[in-house]
């Protein structure tokens, strides 16, 4: 049994030292983590929590898919699902998917996403927020109806 253990704990060791690339750019606290090295895709389960340039995110699941190259790793796209909560700046948002597309600073919100910035709040199927051109879109889907709030000074 205590092999193991210390099996086990000297894996999760090896897991994180790999992973320490990805702190510079995102940090990350979960009950759970899985890295699969040749896919390039590491996954946070249970209580995830994620913080990166000033957004932070949370989540029950998050998936990271990351490349690698001659200056360690490179993050690409991060998925969260399951009770997605995001802040950044004036931006405020739910939904029950999250694809943060980290090159084009953009962020995907379906699954009953709702989003607030300031005071004023828009709602929709799929929303979508270009943090770099500080706008964003809501798109709605087979006949459905976009909801906005818009607070006058």
């Amino acid at each position: 049994m205590l092999k193991k253990f210390i099996f086990f704990g000297l894996l999760i060791i090896i897991s994180l030292i790999s992973f320490k690339a990805f702190a510079k750019d995102i940090n990350i606290t979960a009950d759970k983590m899985e890295v699969y090295e040749d896919d390039g895709i590491a996954v946070f389960k249970g209580k995830v929590f994620a913080e990166t340039k000033g957004m932070r995110l949370w989540a029950d699941t998050l998936y990271v898919y990351y490349t690698k190259g001659k200056e360690g790793r490179q993050i690409q796209r991060v998925i969260a699902l399951g009770s997605v909560k995001m802040e950044k700046g004036s931006w405020k948002a739910v939904s029950g998917k999250a694809t943060y597309f980290k090159t084009q600073e953009k962020l995907v919100l379906e699954d009953n996403p709702k989003v607030w910035h300031d005071k004023n709040f828009v709602e929709g199927d799929i929303i979508v927020i270009y943090f770099n051109e500080d706008r964003s879109e809501v798109i709605s889907k087979s006949g459905g109806r976009v909801r906005v709030k818009i607070h006058e000074s």
